[in-house]
């Protein structure tokens, strides 16, 4: 009589389990955008811009986030990018040579990121440098060459796109693949991004020319701006987010 009892038992256990609701990630970000004119044009109507991105991803709920797959971060109209002016490197280039390949005065930019692929990597750090890209069309690129102490190169190229009609001016949209680490670890997930892209300038028939050029706002100032980021398994958050301005005038009493 006991033994029947048992399997009945261990049928309802493993019943149980399969009916359970399964955990679902709870993968967040947030995205912060810091933009500085340059002390020069702080007076006038329109200056130099750099920009600082910094990104964090994270689930508490999991070892690691989500893997990230695509982001599309839209700006607000104003600014111009002026990525024509400047020396082009190319993707290819850069990808088989490393950063030697680009010329003089397409680098914009450094930062860092940091990855985790658990369990055997618990965190990666990697560095950053952002280049002017061959455009696509006629939309600026932005290559971001990410060198990590462990594991391969990644290099990834994101287009500048215009926002058309609204209240957008340019959209960076880009793709990111499967990073990889070990033979043994699973493909990394990105937890944080942080890189500057400076303020550089070209001069053309004696005008200066900022590579972002936007109009100059009191000291202070910040627009929403909005987005989307995509990971492994469909899941797509939307972004809404500050984007800072300091360097600029005194705002009036």
């Amino acid at each position: 009589m006991a033994r029947p009892f048992k399997i009945l038992a261990r049928v309802v256990a493993l019943t149980a389990l399969a009916a359970a609701p399964v955990a679902h990630a709870v993968t967040t970000q947030t995205v912060e955008f810091q933009g500085r004119y340059s002390k020069q044009d702080r007076h006038k109507a329109r200056g130099g811009l750099s920009l600082r991105t910094i990104i964090n991803i994270s689930d508490p709920s999991a070892p690691a986030p989500l893997q990230l797959r695509h982001t599309l971060l839209r700006f607000p109209k104003g600014a111009i990018v002026n990525a024509r002016y400047f020396p082009q490197c190319k993707l290819t280039s850069l990808e088989q040579r490393g950063p030697r390949a680009c010329p003089k005065g397409s680098k914009l930019g450094s930062g860092t990121a940091r990855g985790a692929a658990p369990p055997i990597i618990a965190s990666v750090n990697a560095k950053v440098t952002l280049f002017n890209g061959v455009p696509v069309g006629r939309s600026p690129t932005l290559i971001i060459y990410t060198l990590p102490d462990l594991g391969p190169i990644l290099t990834l190229g994101g287009s500048l796109k215009p926002g058309g009609s609204g209240n957008y001016g340019y959209v960076l949209d880009v793709d990111v693949p499967p990073i990889k680490t070990l033979p043994s670890a699973p493909d990394a997930s990105v937890t944080f991004f942080d890189a500057t892209l400076q303020d550089h300038t070209v001069k053309r028939r004696g005008r200066t020319i900022h590579y972002i050029d936007a109009p100059v706002l009191c000291n202070g100032t910040y627009f929403l701006l909005d987005g989307a980021f995509s990971y492994l398994g469909g899941l797509t958050n939307t972004v809404y987010e500050k984007f800072m301005l300091s360097g600029g005038p005194r705002c009036p009493a």
